[in-house]
């Protein structure tokens, strides 16, 4: 199924108050709902780091991911959205552009991604979840040769060299977000060499073929808006269901009333 902005799968648009065990909640958000207001909702490292990118439609899909993340944390943890703590201390590192976590909520997971007009933000209660969102035009046929052997395992590149040539960018896009899904769950990144993890290619049922760590790993595809592809992915055993929302609705209800004086408004010329 394909999902549409116009006319969405998914009814509801209001975060839990108690995300339910073994559901997974997946928003659906567009940068274009970003207002000046939202600042309120953003904490003082959401805030640097978006003052960090240099393109205002950058911005705006980090304030749409950072705002959502908090306004459905925030109702589920009874907190106020700029009041959590999002803890992004990479392990390997100690830098701050490790995998997202709440600093004072073990049991709630969550994970954010964006692509051009897209962003998604998936929240599980238990265990640890990635999300992917990628464009299906973002790469040419010519450029995905090189993408492949960079990024796919050897299985998944002799797959991709099957296909004809104007099938491959989609294939190539649908095996990206799917291994990127599952290194954000957990959480070793793109430092984990290519061969290392194998998934499924985009013609047969997701699922993780080989990779180094000990932990079962579940993972779907999931109904993305047109022209682009998503993956989720998580650790143990996969939820009973998956709820897609609608952020659109959340973030407009957010008013200039929520803001205080001290808001740092944002432009997007």
């Amino acid at each position: 199924m394909v999902a549409t902005y116009g006319r969405p799968p998914w009814t509801r648009s209001r975060p839990d108050s108690a995300p339910l065990p073994g559901v997974c909640q997946v928003w659906w958000a567009r940068p274009g709902d970003v207002r000046p207001e939202h600042d309120a909702l953003l904490g003082r490292a959401d805030l640097a780091r978006r003052a960090r990118l240099a393109l205002p439609a950058d911005r705006q899909r980090l304030t749409a991911g950072a705002a959502v993340t908090r306004l459905v944390l925030g109702a589920a943890l009874r907190t106020p959205p700029a009041e959590l703590r999002i803890d992004r201390t990479c392990s390997a590192c100690g830098s701050p552009h490790g995998r997202p976590r709440l600093a004072d909520g073990e049991e709630l997971h969550f994970s954010i991604s964006h692509a051009g007009s897209c962003v998604v933000v998936a929240v599980l209660s238990g265990t640890q979840v990635g999300v992917d969102v990628e464009a299906v035009g973002r790469f040419a046929p010519g450029e995905v040769d090189e993408l492949a052997d960079c990024a796919l395992a050897e299985r998944e590149r002799e797959h991709l060299g099957r296909l004809p040539a104007t099938d491959q960018p989609r294939a190539f896009t649908v095996s990206w977000v799917r291994r990127e899904a599952v290194l954000k769950a957990t959480g070793e990144g793109l430092g984990v060499p290519p061969d290392e993890l194998v998934v499924t290619p985009a013609s047969t049922p997701p699922r993780v073929l080989r990779r180094g760590g000990p932990e079962p790993v579940w993972l779907h595809d999931l109904p993305a808006p047109a022209g682009f592809v998503a993956a989720l992915a998580g650790l143990g055993t996969a939820p009973d269901d998956v709820v897609h929302r609608d952020a659109g609705p959340l973030l407009r209800q957010t008013n200039r009333r929520s803001s205080d004086p001290t808001t740092r408004s944002q432009r997007y010329p």
